[in-house]
């Protein structure tokens, strides 16, 4: 699949991609690659916040499959025996961050959910001696794409110990869009009624229609791309919005992840603990993505077991199904929806991985389709080239 046709000129991309080679025994990883210790205080251990049909839940099995989790030669702690997919706890409703603290209750509920070995020590000195000796015997990993768009789970996870590694898995948004409405349709039975064009009409009416929308979008647009206060203050005041409470309007909505990415770059992102994930490679080359992956969670090379699950054919949870005409944009809504990502994401994209980079974020793909035709492509792989 190619992607959109992008008409935007001018785009400077300052900074590196890296496309490094790593040997087994000695891995050589460029000075921004670098490999940071898992921390026992941190809650969870690894946190994947996207993007919905992104591969998160593929990733997620491919972590936590009893082979990988319980192999004798695995040097790792392990995660619990039946970790809890899509958890969400941090942004469910009635969350306080008052009650995330230490010895609160909601903070004793999160570690119980992760099935964290110390969620039965209430007292402060019990708790504090049982993180002292207990808490590498279990890793933890909280997993769900609903994450990424929130303004104040960042907020509270930096509260809970801000040293958790986060994984974030980016897609061409459009072909994102489509394929999350056909997980809608197909699996949960909704708007069986109702086209994806029909969705997409009444998206673009919402923006339309709803007071101070437009001014909202054009002003996250017009922030410099190096302005992460900017952008992560802008997807602030857009989620206040009324369209953005419409699970119909979030499915186009959720492509905007350059925006809810600044918030948490802004937020919590710490050098060494953040790796994107070009989903369309991690479909394609599942073994190189997860090698990568296992590098930067644990410092080391696949074990055995690891690799034999990374090249198995099945994809979890992925639909393999012939599309219906409804679940796919007809051309002009298609162009329409092109257009909308183009000025909101793609432009920035690449100076947004490079920026990241040179914060010290691990990246792995982007260096081939969909993303040949996007602004800053060529200049994002040549950088990327001449480091190696």
């Amino acid at each position: 699949m190619k992607c959109f046709q992008c008409s935007c000129h001018g785009v400077t991309i300052a900074t590196v991609v890296i496309a490094a080679a790593l040997c087994l025994a000695l891995p050589v990883l460029s000075k921004e690659e670098e490999f940071m210790p898992n921390q026992p205080d941190a809650i969870p251990t690894f946190l994947i916040i996207g993007i919905a049909k992104g591969g998160t839940s593929d990733l997620f099995a491919q972590l936590t499959a009893g082979i990988i989790n319980l192999d004798p030669d695995r040097p790792d702690p392990p995660f619990p025996i039946k970790p809890i997919k899509e958890l969400a706890y941090l942004s469910r409703p009635g969350i306080d961050g008052t009650k995330m603290l230490p010895q609160k209750q909601q903070y004793m509920e999160y570690l119980e959910l992760l099935g964290h070995p110390c969620s039965g020590d209430t007292e402060r000195s019990l708790l504090q001696e049982c993180f002292d000796s207990n808490a590498t015997k279990h890793y933890t990993l909280d997993a769900t794409p609903m994450y990424v768009f929130s303004a104040v789970v960042p907020l509270y996870l930096r509260a809970l110990s801000g040293s958790s590694k986060i994984i974030m898995m980016i897609r061409e948004p459009v072909e994102r869009t489509e394929s999350l409405f056909r997980h809608f349709v197909l699996t949960a039975g909704r708007w069986l009624d109702r086209s994806i064009d029909d969705l997409a009409t009444d998206f673009f009416k919402a923006i339309s229609t709803e007071k101070g929308v437009v001014t909202a979008l054009q002003r996250a647009a017009d922030c410099s791309y190096g302005d992460v206060v900017c952008l992560a203050n802008s997807w602030r005041d857009i989620l206040g919005f009324k369209l953005m409470g419409s699970q119909e309007n979030k499915v186009f909505a959720a492509g905007l992840y350059r925006y809810a990415l600044a918030v948490w770059r802004y937020h919590y992102f710490r050098p060494g603990r953040v790796l994107v994930v070009d989903s369309h490679v991690f479909f394609k080359r599942r073994v190189d993505a997860m090698e990568k992956i296992i590098r930067f969670m644990y410092g080391r090379p696949m074990l055995p077991s690891e690799e034999t699950l990374a090249a198995s054919g099945g994809v979890h949870r992925k639909i393999v199904v012939q599309p219906m005409p409804k679940t796919i944009l007809s051309p002009p809504l298609r162009q329409q929806l092109s257009e909308f990502y183009e000025q909101h994401v793609m432009r920035g994209l690449f100076r947004m991985l490079s920026d990241m980079r040179d914060e010290g974020a691990w990246v792995f793909g982007f260096s081939g389709e969909p993303w040949n035709e996007c602004p800053g492509f060529e200049e994002f792989n040549a950088a990327g080239k001449s480091k190696l």
